[in-house]
């Protein structure tokens, strides 16, 4: 079995889930934003559609940066994001992370890959960007553009801009 970590937008994180073996990649654990709740109840939703025999987790994080958040106030907040991303990362180290979304990722997916560096376990890092993402990654993308396995864009564009990034056509 693979421990599966998947976190970001509501929709495309399940739709990419979807597609995935659930007998293969288990346990599967969400990660959300504290704030996600839409998030929370498509996860559910769809672990109770597949029937899985296989239980899930759905762990929330704080989000390193809300809209309209005060700059003073950011340091903070992303160092309560890392903190909590380190405390998952190291009670439950997963085997492969796939996300696609802004706030929690990042930390996340840095702290995931302390262990790579050490010399502990290496956490593969998949990212898929956003299909609103046409011209340009997002910021989310530009910051995990080189610390991910597998950078997967969702416009056939971006690959002559990023050569790491993959195109497989639109996921979700």
């Amino acid at each position: 079995f693979i421990k599966l970590y998947a976190g970001g937008h509501t929709g495309e994180m399940v739709q990419l889930i979807k597609g995935l073996n659930p007998i293969r990649y288990n346990p599967r654990i969400y990660v959300v934003s504290e704030e996600d709740q839409l998030s929370c109840t498509k996860a559910k939703e769809h672990e109770m559609n597949i029937k899985s025999e296989f239980p899930c987790d759905i762990r929330t994080i704080p989000r390193a940066r809300r809209v309209g958040q005060s700059w003073s106030t950011v340091p903070w907040s992303v160092f309560r994001t890392l903190l909590a991303s380190l405390k998952m990362i190291l009670l439950s180290p997963p085997d492969v992370i796939i996300c696609n979304g802004p706030g929690s990722c990042v930390p996340v997916c840095m702290v995931a890959y302390i262990p790579r560096i050490l010399g502990i376990k290496p956490i593969r890092i998949v990212y898929v960007e956003s299909l609103a993402r046409v011209k340009t990654l997002s910021l989310t993308g530009k910051i995990l553009y080189f610390f991910a396995d597998r950078f997967i864009v969702q416009w056939p564009n971006l690959i002559q801009r990023y050569p790491r990034a993959e195109y497989k056509g639109i996921l979700v």
